[in-house]
Parts: structure tokens; C-alpha cells; sequence
């Protein structure tokens, strides 16, 4: 697999070399046209080519590629990202090897990457995120402690969907592909009045999850159900205020039947499948006033959710020797409120004018857990709430270089109440904040550095039947992560390349842990705090032009890491440390072509790939190496569009996956079992726009 990742590598660095030709020519050329991206989820909303962090963005041509449908599809494509199974649609997402993989029972809910749908929250919800009537997705790697605090210590998620307009535009499309995929989408928006307009857009999509139950002879056990609604409105009573509001509303009825005892790859044995269900109602409020000497923002967003993770425990049949029939199921409710009001200064004053912010947060999130079949009964109610204030300050230095500043103050409070044990709090003011200086290079070319503090808040284990302190701790300390970055982005003249380059280093103090201890059914799941762990690495990533017809894309990112050896409070867990991180791969690298001809005709190949590493951080499993072949052919004509398109071409093998304990009686020895990735897919999708 080494090979693999050589190959891959010399080839991203031959596109670049060739890429960057553009950058020697003598003779003029045509300047070169292009939207600018955006980004729209840092405290100040910059275009990409001026954004002085590591950020990805994937804009509506490059997600319409592939038969890409959810965010999981494009986490190979994106540096240093990874993301865990276990669950039905990619959930749990790990920025640098900051995040948690799972929320099994009694784990708290994931808040260390951000991840938003517009305004609205849904961090530790990701399997909500498809990607239907979206305009861009936003990935900023590291803390952003001055925009989203406690809750996005690794980075920020941001899917954003289409607004509103003036005119009347839509579209229709239908999609179909292997492991029965069916899904279809249909959007409309346009002026209501003058001064109203809305954009409606809906989604279904079913298939049958990649999984034969041989018992049951079904091959739906695993399958995908979903549907998604978004309605989006903005009124404009005047010149001065602009307001939008959501609502959204998703229903994924979604089966789990995953594993088996022999490792049996895409074939079960469940006598009970388990269900991956959440329903989603949510909405948000955004209002923003602009006088001569201010703008005003008010952000308000509700998220109430309502979820059943269960699973065949045995992961077999009760005739069986080695099952022990037992089903177990976690049902939750959890409800999000965010408020965030905020000034900034006017957007159109001189560049020699210091640009500000300063605003205030509020959040309150509360979770209800019941451990129902095969626990006998077990509530938590889990209430966290986020008091904050947050200001940011930009100033020039000379005029080709710049200085901002910004700082949060949080306090967060945490009460809980869990059956059998009783009621913990936690409490904590946290710190964060960052120093960029921003030097111009040159025409187009940025270099950067910054200093960054951010937190993940501390807070209480809360599994029913924790045994404290034999099994873990009551509680765990808030975790600081120091992050140093040193960047460069730019642009050739003719804009047909350009290209970024980050390098980081990443100091996390009392690193928190996820751990867990136990065999079968019987486990114990906890939060402990480490001695300290760093994370060293790059992120790149470069688009060219190298014709008229043909362009070049692609992204590269390494990272070294270190988990310094320390004791859990569990002694029947395994020596935690020692070793490197977990969900920090060596290297993920994508490289990619695509032809588009004026007759019509376009095409597009990639190749996303990893190195392999660890599965956790409480056993030394890993992941597989891989490389995955992504490739499209379509045509458009007018308003229709026709792409057959197919991901994992060469039909890799690999894991999405891996637990290693003990699950087989009667003896329960510790064994690996995986979870295969899907293998190849092929599809077609048509489209009409309107």
C-alpha cells in the first residue's frame, strides 16, 4: 500500500510542477474569470484567496462530481480530516485528530468540531448533513475559540445551502446506482413580493446499506431511509435590514446491522438489526442591520432532535453457541438553543480604519438519555450552558501588512443527573483567543502566522454504571490547545493557479481521553485527562488551469503526533500513550483532473487516499492504508444534465470501522472486528434546471 501512496504522491507533485509553468510564462494570456469563494463560518466572513488560516471549500461544480449526496463523501478529498463509523451516515468527525468517534452509552455528547447546516447546530449530528440544494462546504481546521469556543477546539463544519433570489430558479433531478440507490431532489425559489423572497428545496434517497443478512435472507438490514426538507426566506422591508430565516426539518430512518463475528464482511448474522434513527426539527433567525457607522447582527437557532442508536449485541443468532441474545438500545432527545448578537464596524470603511467586532453568546443544550432494551432502564439528563462575549480587532500596520486580535470569554456550567448515581456538576470560565499578522507578498499572494489558544470544556462521565474511581472519574478537566500556524496562499497573474500551504504545530495541556473497558455487553465508558500530546503537520492543496478544457486540483496532508504515555483511572483498561494519536493519519492526499469541452461533454477522475492509523486511542488497531479511484462522465445541453458516475472504481478494500474486544462466548477473547468501507458504487444522475 506503500506504493500506492508514492504513486499518489509523485503524482500530486508532477500536476504541480506542471501547475506552476503558469507561474514562468513571458507571453500575456487572458486573465482568467472566477467567483470568488467566500468563507462564510470564521468570525469575518473573507473570500478564500484572503484567509489567513487552513480551510477547504468545496463550491456546487466540484460537489456535483462523483454522485457526491452526503459530507461523509468528502472527507478523502479533504487534508487531515477523518471520520469514524459505526453509525449509519458519517457522524463523527475528527480535524487533526481532534474529535470524538462515537456516543455510545453513556459518552457525552461530541462538541470538539463544529459542524453547522447554515445556522444551524448540529455538532455531533452529522449524519443530518446531505448535501442537496448546496451551494459550498466549509472546512476550517484548528480552534476557532473567537467564533465558536468550547465547541470547535478541532475545527469547523459549515454546509451551506442555497439562498433565496430575486428571480425564479430550480432545479429537478433523480438519481439511481448500486445497492438499489434511489434518490431524488427537486428546488424552487423566487420573489414572493418586493420585498420577500424563498427558496424551498427537498430531498429522498433510499438504499440498502451494502449488507446481506444471511439469517434473515433480507438485504435491507442496513439500509438508508431519509428524508429532508429546507425552507429559506428573506425579507427586506428596507434599506437598512436584512432578514433571513430556516427551517429545516430531517428524517433518517436508518437500519444498523454492521458486524459479525467472523468478520464476514458485507454478510451478517443478526438475529435482531439495530436502528440508526434520528428526526430533526430546526430553525434559525438571522437579522442584520447596517447603518453609516455599524452593522448589527441578531442570530437566533432552535435544534430539537430525537434519536434510537440500537444494535444485535451478539451480533448473531440465539441458536448460535457463541451469542448471548441480548439487544441494546440508546434513545435521545436533545434540544440546542443558540442567541449570538454582535456589531462589528461599517464593511465600508477606509482599509487604514481598524476593523471590530464585538458581540455576546448564549447557548443552552440539554440532552435526555434512556438506556431502554437490554440496560433495564437507565436515565441522564445532560444541561450545558454557554455564557460568552467575544471581540476581534484588525489593524494596519503599513499597507501590505496587518495585525488582528481577538479574545472569547466563556463561562460554562454543567448539570447533570444520572440514575443509580445521582446528580455532578462541572463549572469553568475558559479562555481563548488568537494573534494573526497578515503580510502581503505580493499581488495575490498572502503570508500569514498565528497563535492560537483554544479549550475543550471539562466535564462529567456520565455512563449509569460507572464505578467511581475504580472504573474512571467522577469528572475530567477542561483540556488548552496551543496552535501555531505559518501559511502562504496565492494566485499566479493570469489567475489559472493558485495554491496554499500551512504548516502548524498543535500543543493540547490535559489532553482528554475517551476510553473504555470491558467485553460483550458489559462495558464502561469514561473521559480521562492525559499528560500532554502534540500534533505536527502541513496542509496543501492547488488548483490549476492547464488549458481551456483540461484543469488540475488536488491536496496533501501530513501529520506527526505524540500521546505521551500516562495512567487511567480504569486499571482493567489497556496502558493508555506512548504512541501516536489516534484518527491522525501520516499523510491523506487527493489528486484529481477534469475536462470540460464546449460541445457539452466534461469528465473528472480523482484519487483519494490515507495512510493507515489508529482506530482509538485505548487500543493500538489500525486502519488500513488506502487508495480510492472517484470518476464522472456527463453531458449538458441547455437545461439538462446527464452524469454516470462511479466511486471506489477499483473496489478498494477497507475499513470504516474497527473494535477490538471481546464479543464471542464463552471465553469473550479480545479480537478485531471490522466494518468494511462501501465498496464500488456506480450510478447515473439527470438533471433540469429551471
Amino acid at each position: 500500500m506503500k506504493s500506492l501512496f508514492t504513486t499518489a504522491f509523485r503524482g500530486f507533485c508532477f500536476a504541480t510542477a506542471i501547475a506552476a509553468s503558469a507561474f514562468a510564462q513571458t507571453t500575456p494570456v487572458p486573465v482568467t474569470e472566477l467567483a470568488p469563494l467566500q468563507v462564510t463560518a470564521d468570525l469575518w466572513a473573507t473570500e478564500l484567496a484572503q484567509v489567513s488560516a487552513s480551510a477547504t471549500v468545496f463550491d456546487a461544480a466540484a460537489l456535483a462530481d462523483h454522485g457526491t449526496q452526503h459530507f461523509g463523501d468528502l472527507v478523502a478529498a479533504t487534508p487531515n480530516l477523518t471520520w469514524t463509523g459505526g453509525t449509519s451516515r458519517a457522524r463523527f468527525f475528527q480535524i487533526r485528530g481532534i474529535g470524538e468517534n462515537s456516543q455510545f452509552e453513556g459518552e457525552s455528547p461530541d462538541s470538539s468540531v463544529r459542524f453547522l447546516i447554515d445556522d444551524l447546530d448540529f455538532t455531533g449530528l452529522g449524519g443530518a448533513a446531505s448535501l442537496f440544494d448546496t451551494q459550498q462546504v466549509e472546512v476550517l481546521r484548528g480552534a476557532q475559540a473567537g467564533a465558536f469556543g468550547a465547541n470547535a477546539a478541532g475545527g469547523v463544519i459549515k454546509v451551506v445551502s442555497h439562498a433565496p433570489t430575486p428571480y425564479h430558479t430550480g432545479y429537478a433531478s433523480a438519481t439511481i446506482g448500486e445497492d438499489n440507490l434511489l434518490a431524488g431532489e427537486i428546488a424552487h425559489g423566487g420573489p414572493i413580493s418586493d420585498t420577500l423572497q424563498y427558496r424551498f428545496a427537498a430531498q429522498r434517497t433510499t438504499a440498502n446499506g451494502w449488507r446481506d443478512n444471511d439469517f434473515l435472507n433480507r438485504d435491507d438490514t442496513n439500509k438508508i431511509d431519509e428524508l429532508n426538507l429546507r425552507l429559506k426566506l428573506r425579507w427586506l422591508p428596507n434599506d437598512l435590514w436584512q432578514w433571513d430565516a430556516t427551517l429545516f426539518y430531517a428524517d433518517q430512518n436508518n437500519g444498523y446491522d454492521e458486524f459479525s463475528l467472523d468478520n464476514t464482511g458485507f454478510t451478517t448474522f443478526s438475529d435482531q438489526p439495530g436502528r440508526d434513527t434520528q428526526e430533526a426539527f430546526a430553525g434559525s433567525v438571522r437579522g442584520v442591520y447596517e447603518s453609516t457607522d455599524y452593522v448589527f447582527t441578531t442570530k437566533t437557532s432552535v435544534t430539537d432532535t430525537e434519536s434510537i442508536y440500537s444494535f444485535d449485541s451478539d451480533w448473531t443468532f440465539a441458536a448460535d453457541p457463541r451469542g448471548y441474545d441480548l439487544f441494546l438500545e440508546t434513545q435521545r432527545e436533545r434540544d440546542v438553543f443558540n442567541q449570538e448578537i454582535r456589531f462589528d464596524s461599517d464593511p465600508s470603511n477606509d482599509a487604514s480604519e481598524p476593523r471590530w467586532t464585538l458581540g455576546a453568546y448564549f447557548e443552552s443544550l440539554n440532552e435526555d438519555t434512556f438506556l431502554a432494551e437490554g440496560f433495564g432502564g437507565a436515565a441522564t439528563d445532560f444541561d450545558a450552558t454557554t455564557t460568552a462575549v467575544f471581540g476581534q480587532w484588525g489593524q494596519h500596520l503599513s499597507n501590505r501588512s496587518r495585525l488582528i486580535a481577538g479574545l472569547r470569554v466563556e463561562d460554562y456550567n454543567l448539570d447533570t443527573d444520572i440514575e443509580f448515581r445521582g446528580a455532578f456538576d462541572y463549572s469553568d470560565t475558559l479562555i481563548g483567543g488568537k494573534l494573526t499578522l497578515e503580510q502581503d507578498l505580493a499581488e495575490g499572494h498572502l503570508g500569514f502566522a498565528s497563535l492560537t489558544r483554544g479549550y475543550k470544556a471539562g466535564g462529567v462521565n456520565i455512563y449509569n454504571f460507572l464505578v467511581v474511581p475504580t472504573e474512571g472519574p467522577d469528572r475530567y478537566e477542561t483540556e488548552t490547545l496551543w496552535t501555531y500556524e505559518f501559511g502562504w496562499r496565492g494566485r499566479s497573474a493570469d489567475g489559472k493557479l493558485s495554491g496554499e500551504i500551512v504548516a502548524f504545530y498543535l500543543d493540547r495541556d490535559t489532553p482528554q481521553v475517551r476510553d473504555s473497558a470491558g467485553f460483550g455487553a458489559s462495558f464502561t465508558y469514561f473521559v480521562d485527562n492525559g499528560t500532554g500530546a502534540n500534533v505536527t503537520g502541513v496542509e496543501s492543496s492547488f488548483r490549476a488551469e492547464l488549458s481551456p478544457t483540461l484543469s488540475a486540483y488536488g491536496s496533501l496532508g501530513l501529520m506527526d503526533s505524540d500521546l505521551e504515555a500516562f495512567t487511567l483511572s480504569n486499571p482493567t483498561a489497556d496502558p493508555a500513550g506512548g504512541r501516536d494519536l489516534a484518527n491522525v493519519p501520516a499523510s491523506t492526499y487527493s489528486i484529481g483532473l477534469r475536462y470540460g469541452s464546449t460541445t457539452g461533454w466534461w469528465a473528472s477522475t480523482e484519487l483519494n487516499g490515507r495512510d493507515h492509523y489508529f482506530e482509538s486511542n485505548t487500543h493500538n488497531q489500525t486502519r488500513s492504508a488506502h487508495t480510492v479511484m472517484n470518476a464522472s462522465i456527463g453531458y449538458r445541453a441547455e437545461a439538462w444534465s446527464v452524469t454516470l458516475w462511479a466511486r471506489n472504481l477499483w473496489d478498494e478494500d477497507y475499513e470504516d470501522r474497527i473494535f477490538y474486544f471481546g464479543n464471542a462466548g464463552p471465553n469473550f477473547t479480545t479480537t478485531r472486528y471490522e466494518s468494511p468501507a462501501a465498496p464500488r458504487q456506480i450510478g447515473a444522475s439527470v438533471r433540469y434546471d429551471f
